[in-house]
């Protein structure tokens, strides 16, 4: 809609392989931009692709790493959309769970000059099954979209829409909400002391993440995260490597670590696997 087939589109480095196969179908040319503690570097990216179409960022908790995009840092990609006549794509896959204090604002909410889209899903907030996302467009562009959507899909769900609609309505998602950020706030913090406990020497979790569903835990030894990904697969412990969301040949190594589907009193167990997979890949 937005974009033409050659097209330049800054992507997260480390960031969602996903995103960027996305772009690959669409013709588009994914550019690695670093992140750091404070999101993606907007100064690499206009180095790198100064005349790039489209940023595609993670601002409420960076995927994979976790951080959150400074108030600097998003002042900084506004203005560069601006001056570049670009969009900024923001992916708030996770916002909803937030474990220090309210829900950071938008991206968008900044966007003076009507250049950011808003892409949320219902995926993680409620079940992957539903299969609904959304996406929050300006206005100028709002009829473009819509032709896209009924070229592309001219049957959506519409009776999961008005189910789904009527449970917001009622106040049902936001007490959902409430009750599985206490949930999941107590199995992350049960999976980092499962790391701390099972894991020491062999695995780094950092701070506890903000927000999200996962946290990454760097490798403190020398492993190939993939060859042991694969065993701890084989254990029943579901890991991927963190060198999998790198598209550049300088990676970290590590595992995403999802927490929300495992109950606390399993974490011990699911780490000891993980520790076993690493152990046996280091031989």
């Amino acid at each position: 809609a937005l974009a033409e087939p050659g097209d330049a589109v800054w992507c997260e480095e480390p960031g969602y392989p996903a995103g960027r196969g996305a772009f690959h179908a669409a013709a588009l040319r994914p550019v690695p931009v670093p992140v750091d503690g404070e999101g993606i570097d907007v100064a690499a990216g206009a180095r790198r692709a100064p005349h790039a179409r489209i940023a595609f960022v993670s601002p409420a908790q960076q995927y994979p790493l976790g951080g959150s995009m400074s108030l600097g840092r998003r002042l900084a990609l506004l203005d560069w959309a601006e001056r570049a006549d670009a969009w900024i794509l923001e992916d708030d896959y996770a916002g909803d769970y937030r474990y220090a204090g309210r829900p950071l604002a938008p991206l968008y909410t900044l966007d003076r000059g009507e250049r950011v889209l808003f892409l949320g899903t219902f995926s993680k907030v409620l079940a992957p099954g539903l299969r609904l996302g959304y996406l929050i467009v300006p206005p100028a562009v709002a009829a473009r979209f819509a032709a896209f959507k009924a070229a592309a899909d001219r049957q959506p769900p519409g009776l999961t829409q008005h189910a789904l609609a009527r449970f917001i309505t009622e106040g049902r998602l936001s007490a959902h909400l409430r009750r599985m950020r206490v949930l999941y706030a107590a199995r992350r913090e049960a999976l980092i002391a499962a790391l701390t406990r099972e894991a020491a020497g062999l695995l780094d979790p950092g701070d506890a993440p903000e927000a999200g569903l996962h946290l990454t835990a760097r490798l403190l030894v020398d492993v190939d995260d993939d060859a042991a990904s694969r065993r701890a697969l084989a254990r029943r412990v579901h890991a991927p490597p963190l060198s999998a969301y790198y598209a550049g040949a300088k990676r970290m190594s590590g595992f995403v670590l999802g927490f929300a589907g495992t109950p606390e009193a399993q974490m011990p167990r699911a780490v000891r696997n993980l520790a076993a997979a690493i152990e046996a890949a280091r031989l």
